[in-house]
């Protein structure tokens, strides 16, 4: 890849009028009259820019002595900030800085970092807290270095800051130190943006050398601010944050943060607030970003400014009306640093890769040299780190979205670059190990970069078949589902002459995975898709019996997701069909199992046991302990609902071993619920709240959201045992959004149910009332959930009791009674029933009686 650089020289008098800067390519150094013409404005614009706005003056090679622009008192109260109005998530900092400088053993604090960090403002708040004010007692003086350029400037800037008089031939050194060694109260020095003068050119020695003479008197606390990783020179600098400087904002106080920015002008919607949410996630909270963006805000309207950021991402991060600077524009900021530190060279080149990775180069140890065999670029990482562009963390290299969005603009990769990118994740995936769990946590690092590079591999018509085999590798993985489900619809848009059994599988892949995610009309959309492509008359081959059998198996799914269980049989009899065409044993006795559980979530329990233990005698078969274990965990569950507890507890904590060695870590989640609900049915609630709260965080690193809502739904039921009941409200509600949201209605249904137990027992009578209603009224659309509207009747029936309402009681317990008996395996209900409406007839009998 060839880079073109992007800084040059500037020489400037003190006698130069912005006139001559405008007019001609005359004015400009031979370089950059030389350079490529396409590239001279925006050069010339950029130098122009940091003169007329006083920004900084920067050297390459060091104008002659008698041309350094000469700074002033009033330069330097010009350049000094106000102490910033909006400082929002810093308050743990700035107590800790203020520690680090108030106490007699620390003197020396660096606040390190990127630019647009918010270094500088962190600094000023320390300065006027209470207690460096009282410490220091007005003997505090801000420096702002980006005026200076070497030791011998730094020294006039601190004479004019600290108001010292020098005679003429008087060394200033001596005078700065004569100072210095008789001040009888603590002084504080702050070099804000320090990196100017210690990268500038060859003045490293000689700053390094000011800095810890400085240093060396004892009643004298220095703060730096400056980009990059370290502090300066061989001084013991306390540090904030961590290793890479201090962090971006957390999203609550960077929210805060931009509706101050953004003030009255910020229109409240109801969807300005994940609109907020979600831009201030793709800033990853960097404070500039987040400052630069609010501002436009008062010129358009939020949803005109996501959609700016989503066209051409840092054009919203600069301040209209005025010249670019390092507080002004994010861009700025970071050319900036790209001219302090000197990038360029293969240095650039890996800093432009780095900005095509979303996740960057994790483990780059390890894989930097795999990707880019024999580059030699180990190297040039450490110059990257010292300008903060990048960090490092846990073991990687990244790069802050602003920086990278800004990078990747200016300096764009090549295809040969994507290519070789591309080449590394094919081999990174091919060598996954077998085990699941093993093998997600290392896509995890990566999977960014795996859907950044595939994309621009698809779109622009590369490698489809390399495409193909990463999108079945990812299909392992129902944690990657969302970027699969990308991936193959780019496919299969772009790619018009892919192979007719490639697009039947990749459709039916993707429908899978909607339905996962909670999609369903959108899976059964793209399901019913294949079905031209499919013959179900005549002579089929074991090939094609098989797609047949894998096209009814995702309907199967698709309708039991939504209690369709009439729908979900008859497809789980197709599937079957075919599977036995196919001579697939494996799907075979998985359609048994499912079958199973069809009956399970009917309340036919003995059916449920019969078929789930054909199924598991089939598995035994074929020697697949996976399909064993699932069969064990779902007999499990059928003892669970019938009391067996022990047997429940033994076949289902055998299954979530299998589950474990596997490294499934779906099923080993659902066995942790289903044991959260055996300790729960036990009384044992803190063991239940253990399980649930295990099992709620493996369906959070899979993804998988129907599991982490019935987790919320358990907990509920937790806390409601326990009479914990504002909790228990506060997750049924929560549960009942997302199952809202995934489609799960009769979940919502039984969401209401349980809220109106709860409301109950809190004597909230009219709620748990409009609770059991809504509960009724999503339950006529399921006449099939006899459990379920028999539990919700004999509630209310409940409820009607404690209002001493006992006719309208009565008549919940009785259909209750009828309902349950009309399933013709819930007699143990219908037995509670009966009970119920024995002990209301002692009721009116006393009441009766009393009256």
């Amino acid at each position: 890849m060839s880079l073109k650089p992007y800084f040059y020289i500037v020489q400037l008098t003190g006698h130069m009028e912005m006139d001559n800067l405008t007019s001609s390519t005359a004015t400009l150094p031979p370089q950059l009259s030389a350079c490529d013409s396409s590239q001279n404005n925006d050069f010339r614009e950029a130098i122009i820019t940091n003169v007329a706005g006083n920004q900084i003056i920067n050297y390459d090679s060091g104008p002659p002595s008698d041309t350094k622009k000469k700074v002033t008192t009033d330069m330097i109260a010009s350049a000094t900030p106000a102490l910033p109005c909006v400082f929002e998530g810093r308050e743990e900092l700035v107590e800790q800085g203020v520690t680090i400088l108030c106490q007699k053993a620390l003197r020396f604090l660096a606040i390190l970092g990127a630019g647009g960090m918010g270094k500088t403002s962190l600094a000023l708040h320390i300065m006027s807290s209470v207690s460096v004010k009282n410490k220091f007692a007005g003997r505090s003086y801000f420096v702002p270095c980006e005026l200076f350029e070497d030791a011998e400037s730094l020294v006039q800037g601190l004479i004019h800051v600290m108001e010292l008089t020098v005679r003429e031939n008087q060394s200033k050194q001596k005078v700065l130190f004569d100072h210095l060694q008789a001040i009888q109260g603590d002084l504080l020095i702050i070099f804000d943006n320090f990196e100017t003068p210690w990268n500038h050119d060859d003045s490293r020695i000689s700053v390094k050398n000011l800095l810890e003479k400085i240093a060396q008197y004892k009643k004298v606390s220095l703060l730096v601010t400056m980009r990059g990783p370290d502090g300066p020179g061989d001084i013991s600098w306390g540090k904030l944050g961590d290793q890479s400087g201090i962090p971006t904002l957390a999203p609550v106080p960077a929210k805060e943060a931009f509706k101050a920015f953004a003030g009255n002008n910020l229109q409240s919607s109801d969807d300005s607030e994940s609109q907020i949410n979600s831009l201030l996630y793709q800033l990853e909270y960097v404070p500039l970003a987040i400052k630069l963006s609010a501002q436009h805000v008062k010129r358009v309207p939020l949803k005109a400014l996501i959609r700016m950021w989503e066209k051409d991402k840092v054009s919203i991060l600069k301040e209209e009306g005025t010249k670019p600077g390092r507080l002004t524009s994010v861009s700025f900021s970071i050319d900036l640093s790209i001219k302090i530190f000197s990038i360029e060279g293969r240095t650039l080149y890996l800093l432009s890769v780095l900005s095509f990775l979303p996740d960057g180069i994790p483990f780059w140890l390890e894989c930097l040299d795999q990707i880019f065999p024999g580059e030699g670029l180990s190297s040039n990482v450490s110059t990257l780190l010292d300008s903060s562009l990048i960090y490092g963390q846990n073991e990687g290299l990244k790069m802050l979205a602003p920086i990278r969005e800004h990078i990747h603009s200016r300096f764009p990769i090549e295809q040969v670059d994507i290519d070789q990118l591309e080449m590394f994740y094919a081999q990174f995936l091919e060598n996954l190990p077998d085990h699941n769990m093993e093998a997600q946590t290392k896509v995890q690092f990566h999977i960014n970069n795996i859907e950044r590079i595939y994309t621009a591999q698809i779109s622009s018509g590369h490698s489809r078949a390399s495409c193909i085999s990463t999108i079945n590798i990812l299909h392992r993985f129902t944690r990657f589902n969302l970027v699969s489900i990308s991936l193959i619809a780019l496919l299969l848009q772009h790619d018009k002459n892919i192979k007719k059994e490639d697009k039947i599988d990749l459709k039916l892949k993707r429908a899978g995975q909607l339905r996962w995610i909670g999609k369903l009309q959108a899976a059964e959309a793209q399901v019913m898709s294949v079905k031209e492509f499919l013959n179900e008359e005549g002579n089929i081959s074991k090939s094609e019996a098989d797609i047949l059998g894998r096209y009814f198996h995702i309907l199967r799914g698709i309708y039991y997701a939504q209690a369709q269980y009439e729908k979900a049989i008859n497809m789980n009899l197709q599937e079957q069909k075919y599977f036995n065409q196919s001579e697939n044993q494996w799907a075979q006795a998985d359609s048994m199992s499912c079958l199973g559980s069809f009956h399970y979530r009917q309340a036919r329990y003995k059916e449920a046991s019969e078929m789930i233990s054909e199924a598991k005698e089939l598995f035994q078969q074929i020697g697949n302990e996976l399909g064993v274990a699932e069969c064990l965990k779902r007999l499990g569950d059928t003892y669970s609902i019938q009391d067996r507890y022990d047997e429940a507890i033994g076949m289902i904590s055998d299954a979530q071993k299998e589950f474990e060695t596997f490294g499934n870590q779906l099923r080993a989640a659902e066995c942790l619920w289903s044991l959260g609900e055996l300790y729960r049915k036990q009384k044992k609630y803190d063991e239940a709240a253990e399980m649930t709260l295990k099992a709620q965080k493996q369906y959070e690193e899979i993804g998988y959201k129907q599991g982490v809502t019935d987790c919320l739904w358990a907990l509920g039921d937790i806390h409601r045992y326990q009479a914990q009941y504002d909790e228990a409200v506060d997750m049924f509600l929560k549960a009942q959004m997302q199952y809202q949201s995934i489609g799960g209605i009769v979940d919502v249904a039984w969401c209401y149910q349980r809220l109106g137990i709860t409301h109950r027992l809190q004597s909230q009578y009219e709620k748990a009332k409009k609770a059991f209603t809504e509960a009724l009224e999503l339950f006529k659309e399921f006449p099939g959930e006899k459990y379920k509207i028999g539990y919700t009747l004999l509630n209310f029936g409940y409820l009607f009791f404690c209002l001493k309402n006992f006719a309208e009681a009565r008549r919940k317990y009785e259909e209750a009674k009828d309902i349950f008996d009309s399933h013709g395996q819930l007699e143990k209900q219908v037995d509670e029933c009966s009970q119920q409406i024995a002990w209301l007839d002692e009721a009116e009998a006393a009441e009766s009686t009393s009256g």
